[in-house]
């Protein structure tokens, strides 16, 4: 089994390097604490990735319905994270989608977020995560 690997480069910088894929990803702990910049920090990533995964099934609901999801974005609209705590405290997302989508396809999208995002399910209970669906 091949291993998503992660090594030190100093500065809190991470580089990441996944299996079977020539993509790597650096990260950056924040500068108050002596990171560099450049790049995105590890809360960063994660957000990111509940946001990308969110996207995801989102897409596969809508296209299994013959929507085209094409042209539709999600932004981390906010975080909030407790340094007292050491936690992500909140996390929002907000989902920009086209209008045309019926009504069928609207509710799809929208509980797949809650029901189906394996990142989203997989976060601590105590992270409140919020979303807005935009449809303009």
């Amino acid at each position: 089994m091949n291993h998503i690997t992660v090594a030190y480069q100093g500065q809190l910088r991470q580089h990441i390097t996944y299996p079977d894929s020539p993509q790597t990803v650096f990260t950056d702990g924040p500068a108050i604490a002596g990171g560099l910049p450049g790049n995105p920090s590890p809360v960063e990533l994660l957000a990111s990735s509940f946001a990308a995964c969110a996207f995801t099934i989102m897409t596969l609901r809508a296209e299994s319905l013959g929507a085209d999801f094409s042209g539709c974005t999600v932004e981390v609209a906010d975080k909030e994270v407790s340094m007292k705590e050491f936690r992500i405290k909140k996390l929002a997302l907000k989902f920009n989608l086209k209008p045309s989508f019926n009504a069928e396809v609207r509710q799809a999208v929208e509980s797949a977020v809650t029901d189906m995002c394996i990142v989203g399910r997989s976060l601590h209970p105590d992270l409140v995560q919020t979303f807005e669906f935009k449809y303009q």
